[in-house]
């Protein structure tokens, strides 16, 4: 058989697989034949895995900043809003540890590189959650009427569980509701109220909304004083 004929022996199949694979060539090849371009953002951080029992008692920055580095066009059409900086906690204990960001924790494209990232680690301090029954201090302000007295104040219901940090609760001894007041008041009353926002981290299980009764008193009226008699 001729050299001839062995090249124009099923022209058109091997002119479709050439096409073919000249295409392929040109897709593979776009992002090689495009200029390089970087960009920065600022994506938020994410935080997954945080072990059952515990929480986070550490501030986080709400945000990292990123640059990477690309061709010009998926970097253009990359979505800042879908990236996000990523800290899994899947086999952490309580205490502190600080956690290396890497390029690998930034979910970028493949034909996209992460450069930079700042900051470059986070701390994290974990602390088992505890629960705790504590009294509940009324909060009273200004003074009573003229001619009253303060008696006492309590709570009802008078003791409140709470739950948080272990380490916080542990120096937790009370909790107090918001500010009553007792300005210009005459005789004993009773308001409900809330209790007051407690330590970051702490929540109220129990005993939200309460009644805060203040018992007052009047004064002893004042006895006059007799003028001495007056000379003739």
């Amino acid at each position: 058989m001729s050299v001839r004929s062995l090249v124009f022996r099923n022209f058109g199949t091997k002119l479709v697989a050439l096409a073919i694979a000249c295409a392929t060539w040109w897709v593979v090849s776009g992002d090689r034949r495009e200029r390089i371009s970087e960009r920065s953002y600022r994506i938020p951080l994410s935080i997954v895995n945080i072990p059952t029992g515990t929480m986070i008692v550490s501030p986080l920055p709400d945000a990292v900043d990123v640059r990477v580095r690309g061709p010009f066009t998926p970097l253009r059409q990359l979505d800042p809003t879908k990236l996000d900086a990523v800290v899994d906690l899947i086999e952490a204990r309580p205490g502190e540890r600080r956690y290396p960001l890497a390029p690998e924790d930034i979910n970028v494209p493949r034909n996209v590189e992460v450069i930079s990232i700042s900051p470059q680690e986070v701390r994290v301090v974990l602390d088992s959650v505890a629960e705790k029954q504590v009294p509940i201090l009324p909060d009273l302000t200004g003074h009573p009427a003229q001619g009253w007295a303060l008696e006492d104040a309590a709570t009802e219901p008078r003791t409140a569980r709470i739950a948080g940090p272990a380490g916080t609760l542990a120096t937790t001894t009370a909790v107090r509701t918001e500010p009553v007041s007792i300005e210009g008041r005459e005789g004993s009353f009773s308001v409900p109220t809330t209790l007051a926002a407690q330590c970051p981290g702490v929540r109220v299980r129990e005993a939200q909304i309460v009644t805060v009764r203040v018992r007052m008193r009047p004064l002893p009226t004042p006895t006059p004083t007799a003028k001495p008699a007056r000379r003739k």
